[in-house]
């Protein structure tokens, strides 16, 4: 498997491709980058994009969602509650961070709580991670989390934005994450990558009980 980052700088949001170095299939996460230059990318490295995939709802992770879906023709897979808060521009805040609103379709495959799918011979798991929205996803691929707004390096995602709850995103943190191998990758929507043993130790905001 292997990753690339994406970021934002204005936003300073990642958004990843991930493949299967193999058989070159992969997936776009959050794509709150310019989408010209995913496709780009992904046209230069060979790569055949089968699914978009959102961690939550905000406008820094789905602000080129739908133009990457025509781009690439590829299907969203989403959680449930994702699927319907990207369709909703005061939940998912498009107007206050981007000064429009933005109206996402549904996603075409909605994922399930511990649901695996393939996307070629990339194994994806779905886990539902929420708090920071009520419609946090976390993707586990290979020896990775992505962890979109849950999780940072040392840090977490807020819960004062519409649908977030601090009890239930510290919960997701320790009974989710926390819980998962130690020597997992953690790819967040923000910032640098971190791993879950080192976030038990040291995070500042939802440390290890």
């Amino acid at each position: 498997m292997k990753v690339i980052i994406l970021e934002n700088y204005r936003s300073s949001e990642n958004c990843y491709i991930v493949y299967d170095e193999n058989t070159m299939d992969g997936v776009v996460i959050d794509p709150g980058y310019d989408a010209d230059g995913i496709k780009e990318r992904a046209d230069r490295e060979g790569i055949n994009i089968k699914y978009i995939m959102v961690t939550h709802c905000h406008y820094d992770h789905i602000q080129y969602l739908e133009e990457i879906r025509t781009l690439t023709g590829a299907p969203l897979a989403a959680g449930k509650w994702a699927s319907i808060n990207i369709g909703d521009p005061d939940i998912n805040l498009t107007y206050a961070g981007l000064g429009r609103e933005i109206s996402a379709k549904p996603a075409e495959k909605i994922l399930l709580d511990n649901e695996e799918f393939y996307a070629g011979n990339l194994c994806v798991k779905c886990i539902y991670t929420p708090g920071h929205t009520n419609c946090g996803t976390c993707f586990i691929i290979g020896g990775a989390v992505f962890s979109g707004d849950t999780l940072f390096l040392r840090n977490c995602g807020r819960w004062d934005l519409p649908t977030g709850n601090q009890a239930q995103l510290e919960n997701s943190i320790r009974t989710r994450l926390y819980t998962l191998d130690d020597d997992l990758i953690v790819y967040p929507g923000h910032d640098n990558s971190t791993s879950i043993g080192y976030e038990k130790k040291f995070n500042f905001i939802v440390p290890e009980k």
